[in-house]
């Protein structure tokens, strides 16, 4: 975007809480000053612009938002969530930096952010399983290795659910394999479970999609104990991590072909 763009667009956004206030029902000068906290000579040069840009309209009751005002209101409340989304994931940033998780960290609005620490390391592996033990249908992708404690959490909830879709990435089912053997990759082998592994380049980091919410997990490359989860009920953050779920899954070798059986 070319600087003078850019410094439009900056304007416009500091229009935002004007547009709100209106939105629902015509407001004076005076009515929107208090509402917004804004001066009114602010408010009287801001709709002054937003007149002109035809975001809102004067009526015989004051100023109304317009239907194109609306429509920019609403990208410029989206775009303000996206930003508080992104200062509350520090923790994920810190452990991940993929492009894919970078070009949708802003879809992952009002999230949940669970970390561990000194006195609980086991804080984020315990809402994982919390997670997964609640889900009603289980899909997701595992980048890396869990500690056993965590496998035999999860071996317990499998039999209670319906249908479970997982993927592996090659090096993640390698491990788990090493720890848990034959009887974890019988235990895979359960009718109600669909599973796939995909090449590990293809999956930069660990996460579930449920029926209305996602979580997205980062691990500590040592322990493989995951340090910090991400969960949001985000529309946009769920078809974000749907969409790559599903287009994992088009790309996965079934278990038993990729253990050669």
């Amino acid at each position: 975007m070319a600087g003078d763009r850019r410094a439009d667009a900056m304007d416009r956004l500091r229009y935002a809480p004007i547009l709100e206030a209106c939105r629902n029902a015509p407001r004076t000068r005076r009515e929107l000053a208090e509402a917004t906290d804004v001066s009114r000579t602010t408010v009287y040069r801001m709709t002054v612009a937003l007149a002109d840009q035809e975001y809102v309209e004067r009526t015989a009751d004051g100023y109304r938002t317009t239907t194109r005002g609306e429509a920019f209101g609403r990208l410029a409340e989206t775009f303000l969530e996206g930003i508080e989304a992104i200062d509350r994931l520090d923790p994920l940033f810190e452990v991940i930096s993929h492009p894919d998780l970078l070009d949708h960290a802003h879809t992952l609005t009002d999230p949940t952010v669970t970390t561990v620490d000194a006195t609980d390391p086991y804080r984020v592996a315990d809402r994982a399983i919390e997670r997964f033990e609640a889900a009603h249908d289980p899909r997701g992708v595992v980048s890396s290795a869990s500690p056993t404690g965590l496998l035999e959490d999860a071996r317990e909830i499998v039999d209670t659910k319906d249908r479970i879709e997982w993927l592996f990435a090659e090096r993640a089912l390698a491990a788990h394999d090493a720890v848990g053997g034959e009887a974890f990759l019988d235990a895979l082998e359960a009718p109600h479970l669909s599973i796939g592994v995909v090449p590990d380049e293809a999956v930069p980091f660990t996460f579930s999609v449920d029926r209305d919410d996602v979580s997205v997990s980062g691990h500590d490359p040592t322990s493989g104990l995951p340090t910090v989860i991400v969960e949001s009920d985000s529309p946009a953050a769920w078809a974000w991590l749907d969409g790559r779920f599903r287009s994992l899954q088009k790309r996965a070798t079934p278990l038993n072909a990729w253990l050669g059986r």
